[in-house]
């Protein structure tokens, strides 16, 4: 059957509406793209918004913190004083980079070839935020969901096409012609075409949409909006096929040399941006992804792109196991579910011991933690990450453990037994208004770059209030004896200190 424009378009919505796949990316994006458009929407509301997507949150935080707002920022803790900050259009397209790469996640998670495209994509939006936060460019967010929009156009086609698909990469190999090419001869629509019809459908604003047209960088004449976030997606798709190929020196100074000028950047920044991800372990495992090298559809720091099922699946055996076994098989059965879901390296309970008043590391998943068990740390506070999410009981992820801004909040202990770790994350487990328990994983050496979205974060809440309403239980039938519900997770002996 020969396919025009108008009838790819009208299959393709057809069939993502038939399969399902993606329930809630269309009406994210609507209510995002809402959200920045109202003039309704004030700081509590969006506040409220980001604070319910855990990744998110962490993002904002981040960003606001960021060397770019670090006149404005000084140590910002809160959204709605990063909402301040960064402004509602940059929260907005934070957002919606985020869920554009967690709408197609799982099904990447089963399917290679979805699995290779998500790839590219992540490491595309990775040099576009990279190159531009380098730059001190304040539409550096605009530019990644923009870089995004460009690679939405093959996962579309590559999930709801899957035989024309093939066909489209055969014609591009053997007539040595474009992808986009190809695509245009076998379904009658460039990729720019159908990123575009893709941004509309979502509604998207329209500078977004005009970006997805083609753009000429000959001249001199300054260029619009659009194609500047067009030429920097551009570059940023261009710099992925050059990282795929061992990131050669003098090709990656020809491509910056491309884009520099028009861009107003620096063609050393340009080659600097992309040896920098060429060696960092956080994007290596993409890159392997992406070529085929690697068919394990995991991101760089081990944690499979199918987290959230693994963590559902993981939650069915904890809450099956609830009534079956005490708090310390519990325990041990619910640390086990996360480092397999998440791709711990190392995941370990510090329970709190309140003789002693500290935290001790009791159980423990992982060659590192092991000969660390007796670990303690004071329960007195201190202004470090481990103590705030005791005292604030929420959860709390650390993308980069050695940031210079970070590194002051990291316990000693920590720095000195876990010298090699990059990411971590904490998960209080609470007990009548009070931490009785710290759930602690690691990447090891790796960067979480994906980080823990919403629904992943939803399944560690609910593991974590399997324990505690296991713990309340124990205290219920400990009243008349006065034992205190944590010594059921606390009764080995003391080991080493933790400073």
């Amino acid at each position: 059957m020969s396919l025009t424009k108008e009838k790819t378009l009208e299959l393709l919505w057809q069939r993502m509406a038939e399969r399902g796949d993606f329930p809630s990316l269309q009406r994210s994006v609507t209510g995002i793209v809402s959200a920045m458009q109202s003039e309704n929407t004030s700081t509590a509301d969006l506040a409220s918004s980001v604070l319910s997507d855990f990744a998110l949150t962490q993002k904002v935080i981040r960003l606001a913190n960021s060397a770019m707002y670090a006149p404005f920022g000084c140590n910002v803790t809160t959204v709605s004083r990063a909402i301040m900050i960064l402004g509602v259009d940059t929260i907005g397209h934070l957002a919606l980079s985020l869920k554009l790469l967690e709408g197609f996640g799982e099904v990447a998670a089963r399917r290679d070839d979805m699995a290779r495209e998500l790839a590219r994509a992540t490491l595309a939006g990775a040099f576009a935020r990279d190159i531009t936060a380098k730059n001190g460019i304040r539409d550096g967010e605009e530019a990644v969901v923009c870089t995004l929009l460009h690679h939405v156009a093959r996962l579309l086609v590559t999930y709801c096409f899957p035989n024309e698909w093939v066909e489209i990469q055969e014609i591009a190999a053997k007539r040595g012609i474009s992808d986009s090419d190809a695509c245009e001869q076998v379904l009658g629509i460039t990729f720019p075409e159908l990123a575009e019809a893709a941004a509309r459908k979502w509604g998207l604003p329209e500078s977004i949409a005009t970006s997805m047209r083609p753009i000429d960088l000959e001249g001199d004449a300054p260029l619009s909006h659009a194609d500047w976030l067009c030429a920097v997606a551009n570059m940023s798709n261009e710099m992925v096929t050059e990282l795929t190929r061992g990131a050669d020196p003098e090709r990656l100074a020809e491509l910056a040399e491309r884009y520099a000028d028009r861009l107003a950047l620096d063609i050393s920044e340009v080659v600097s941006v992309g040896e920098e991800m060429a060696r960092d372990t956080s994007h290596q495992e993409f890159i392997a992804i992406s070529t085929g090298a690697s068919n394990t559809r995991q991101p760089p720091a081990g944690k499979p792109l199918d987290s959230a099922r693994r963590l559902a699946d993981g939650l069915s055996e904890v809450r099956a196991a609830t009534g079956e076994t005490d708090a310390v098989g519990l325990l041990n059965l619910t640390l086990e579910a996360i480092l397999q879901s998440l791709g711990f390296v190392n995941c370990a309970a510090f329970v709190r011991s309140p003789a002693s008043k500290v935290f001790e590391m009791r159980f423990g998943i992982g060659r590192e933690v092991q000969p660390l068990l007796g670990l303690t740390f004071p329960e007195a506070f201190e202004p470090d990450v481990f103590h705030l999410a005791l005292t604030n009981g929420r959860a709390i992820l650390i993308d980069n453990a050695r940031e210079p801004r970070i590194v002051p909040r990291i316990p000693l202990w920590h720095r000195q037994h876990f010298s090699n770790v990059k990411s971590f994350f904490l998960l209080p487990v609470r007990q009548r208004n009070q931490t009785v328990a710290l759930l602690y994983g690691d990447w090891g050496g790796a960067l979480c770059a994906g980080g823990i979205g919403a629904k992943e974060m939803e399944f560690l809440h609910y593991m974590g209030e399997e324990i505690s309403s296991k713990l309340e239980s124990v205290a219920q039938q400990n009243t008349a004896s006065g034992a205190n519900a944590a010594d059921s997770l606390a009764r080995r002996p003391s080991g080493t200190a933790g400073r």
